[in-house]
C-alpha cells in the first residue's frame, strides 16, 4: 500500500534529516516508528503523508514514496487527501476556530456526504473520544489533550485507507491514551493501516503489527514489538529511556520557603452548566520542591497555570508570590517571579536570535550598561543546555526539541521564584531527560521551585517530590507521590498507577 525507498531530506543542515530511509507498510499493518525528540519522526511521516514536499517544500529531497502502486507525487490533492489521514503533533496547525462538531465533521461536509450519514458518524465518533462535555465548545478554548481527541476524531471521519498520527499520545491522560488504543484497534476494519510515531512506545506497542526505530537519520527494519520492548539497550541506543526499565526511587525534597501561595482561587471560566472549572483551589509551593500537578483532560490546569500568571481572570481568591500578594499585578510583574515554559515554546518566542532570547530572559527587557558580562553569562547558560552553537540561529529555525532546551534555558537566566513546565516534550529522550533533570537540580539547589504539568505519570514518579491532584475543579489529593498512587482521589481517576518495575505482555 505504502512504500518508500531510499528517503532522503534534510533542511539545509550538513547532514540529513532522514538518510536512505525505506520501509514497506501493507495493508492491515499498524507501524510504531520510535526515535527520540528531533530525530526526524515527523519529517518522515510528513513525507509518507504527502506533505513533504508537496506542501512543505525543504532544501533537499530524494528517493521514491509509492502509494497503492502509484508515485505519491502524481496524485492530485483530492486523492492523496482522501487516500491518507494526518495528524500533527501540533493539533493546533490543523484546527481552527470552529466549535467541536463543525470540525469533526468539515471533511465529511466538503465531500458532501448526506446529513443523516454525518449525524451518525458525528454521533458515533462524539461517543468514541468521549466528547459529549465539549459539544457546543470552540475548539481553541480547549485543553491541549482536548483539542487532540477533536483532532483525532476529524482524521478518522472519513476512514481514509491509511492513518498517520504523530506523537498521538502527547498531552492525553492515562485514561484518554487508553481510550485511543481501543478506538485504533477498532478501526481495524475501516481504517486497517496506521503509521505511528511516539517516543514512548509503552501505550500503543500492544497496538502495532511492528516497531521499527529511527536514529541519526536511519530507519531500522521494524520488528515484532515482543522482541524490543524489554530490550533496555537497544532503546538507549535510539537515545529513548527504556520503556520498561526499573526506575530510581525520587530523592525525598527538604522545602524551605513559601514561594507561591493559592488561597481561595475560583476561576471567572466556566463548564457548560456554568460551575467555575476551578472552585476554591489552595496550595503552597515551598523552595526546593518539585511539585507535580496531575488530572484528567479538561480538569482545569491550563486554567490553573494560566491564573498563576494572570493569563486568565479569577472570580475570587487570591496570589501570593514571593509573600507578595499578587492580585493587582500585571502579567509582565508576575513573569518576573513566576516562569514558565509552554509544552510548545515556540509560542513564546520572538526574538531574532537564540542569544538574545536568553539575555532578554536575563534583563526583563531593560537595558543593562554592562553588556559584554551580561552575554558572557548568556552563552555560559547556553552551554549549560548544550545550545552555545546555535546562539545566532534564529530560534524559529529550531527543532521542537531545541526550542524546549532553549525555553529551559530562558527560565534559567530569568531566576523566577517558580517555574511552570507544562508537559515537556523531552521527558522521554535520553538527552532531553538529562538536561530537564540537570534545570531541576539548578533550580532547587538555588531556592527555587519548579511546578510541572503532566500526565506521564513514569515522570512524575521519577522526579517530583510532591503530588497535587486535581478534580473537580479543587485539589483532591497534595502529598508525597508515594501516597498518592494508593489515594482514594487517584483510584477515582481511574488510571493505572506507575511501577518502579513492568514487564511486556502482549494482547
Amino acid at each position: 500500500m505504502l512504500e518508500i525507498t531510499d528517503l532522503t531530506l534534510g533542511f539545509g543542515g550538513a547532514q540529513p534529516v532522514i538518510n536512505k530511509a525505506s520501509l514497506t507498510l501493507c495493508e492491515g499493518q499498524r507501524l510504531l516508528i520510535c526515535g527520540e525528540a528531533g530525530s526526524g519522526k515527523t519529517s518522515l511521516l510528513a513525507a509518507a503523508a504527502g506533505l513533504i514536499p508537496r506542501l512543505l517544500p525543504v532544501p533537499s529531497f530524494a528517493g521514491e514514496i509509492v502509494l497503492n502502486g502509484r508515485a505519491i507525487s502524481s496524485l492530485s490533492k483530492a486523492e492523496l487527501f482522501s487516500t491518507v489521514s494526518f495528524v500533527s503533533q501540533n493539533t493546533e496547525d490543523q484546527l481552527w476556530d470552529v466549535n467541536v462538531e463543525d470540525a469533526i465533521v468539515f471533511a465529511l461536509e466538503n465531500r458532501a456526504i448526506e446529513k443523516q450519514i454525518i449525524r451518525r458518524r458525528l454521533g458515533d465518533l462524539i461517543d468514541e473520544f468521549q466528547l459529549r462535555s465539549l459539544r457546543g465548545r470552540q475548539v481553541l478554548t480547549l485543553s491541549g489533550g482536548e483539542r487532540r481527541r477533536v483532532a483525532m476524531a476529524a482524521a478518522i471521519a472519513c476512514y481514509p485507507d491509511i492513518l498517520v498520527l504523530d506523537e498521538p499520545t502527547t498531552g492525553l491522560d492515562p485514561a484518554s491514551r487508553v481510550r485511543l488504543r481501543s478506538v485504533l484497534q477498532n478501526l481495524s476494519s475501516n481504517v486497517p493501516t496506521q503509521l505511528i510515531s511516539e517516543q514512548d512506545p509503552v501505550a500503543l506497542a500492544r497496538l502495532a503489527t511492528g516497531i521499527a526505530v529511527l536514529g541519526d537519520g536511519k530507519l531500522s527494519t521494524p520488528v515484532a514489538p515482543e522482541l524490543l520492548m524489554s530490550d533496555d539497550q537497544a532503546w538507549i541506543q535510539a537515545g529513548i529511556v527504556p520503556p520498561l526499565r526499573r526506575r530510581k526511587v525520587s530523592v525525598v525534597a527538604q522545602p524551605g520557603r513559601e514561594l507561591l501561595s493559592l488561597s481561595g482561587l475560583t476561576s471567572r471560566l466556566t463548564r457548560e452548566h456554568g460551575e467555575p472549572v476551578l472552585s476554591g483551589v489552595e496550595f503552597q509551593v515551598r523552595a526546593g520542591e518539585v511539585l507535580a500537578l496531575v488530572g484528567r483532560n479538561g480538569a482545569g490546569k491550563t486554567t490553573l497555570f494560566k491564573s498563576i500568571l494572570g493569563l486568565s481572570r479569577r472570580e475570587s481568591g487570591s496570589v501570593i508570590i514571593g509573600g507578595e500578594n499578587a492580585d493587582t499585578w500585571t502579567v509582565a510583574e508576575r513573569a518576573r517571579r513566576v516562569s514558565y515554559v509552554p509544552q510548545s515554546v515556540r509560542h513564546i518566542l520572538f526574538k531574532m536570535s537564540v542569544l538574545d532570547e536568553v539575555l532578554f530572559s536575563m534583563t526583563a527587557g531593560n537595558k543593562a550598561s554592562d553588556t559584554t558580562t551580561l552575554t558572557g553569562q548568556a552563552r555560559e547558560i547556553l552551554e549549560r543546555y548544550e545550545l552555545n552553537y546555535l546562539a545566532e540561529v534564529n530560534p524559529f529555525a529550531l527543532s521542537a526539541r531545541q526550542q524546549t532546551l532553549l525555553g529551559l534555558a530562558c527560565a534559567d537566566a530569568a531566576g523566577g521564584l517558580v517555574t511552570i513546565i507544562d508537559e515537556p516534550l523531552l521527558a522521554r529522550d535520553v538527552k532531553g531527560r538529562r538536561m530537564l533533570e540537570r534545570f531541576l537540580s539548578s533550580t532547587c539547589s538555588s531556592g527555587r521551585a519548579v511546578m510541572l504539568i503532566s500526565h506521564d505519570l513514569e515522570m512524575v514518579d521519577d522526579l517530583a517530590t510532591r503530588l497535587l491532584i486535581l478534580d473537580n475543579g479543587t485539589i483532591a489529593f497534595d502529598g508525597t507521590p508515594e501516597d498518592g498512587w494508593v489515594s482514594k482521589a487517584f483510584t477515582s481517576l481511574g488510571w493505572e498507577p506507575p511501577r518502579h518495575t513492568q514487564e511486556w505482555t502482549a494482547i
